[in-house]
């Protein structure tokens, strides 16, 4: 699977609210429609012992880079 990029997040229109974006790794983001444009919700899904964990957060209110370094930190680039 591709990464996401901005540029593709930045050409997301309410045509495709509804779809899940998908990145290696565990990251994943579904898109939607809000009042101030789209939005998408991204989730990084992992196990922790016996347990599935999600942690998650949302764009544009932060940035693709932030929310890379937020969920999935061992494969952000340095």
């Amino acid at each position: 699977m591709a990464k996401i990029t901005i540029k593709e997040l930045e050409s997301l229109t309410a045509n495709d609210a509804g779809r899940i974006l998908r990145e290696d790794g565990n990251l994943a983001g579904r898109i939607s429609v809000r009042n101030d444009g789209v939005s998408v919700s991204f989730f990084y899904r992992y196990r922790w012992g016996d347990q599935n964990k999600e942690s998650s957060c949302g764009w544009p209110r932060k940035s693709l880079t932030d929310i890379k370094k937020v969920l999935c930190p061992d494969e952000t680039p340095s």
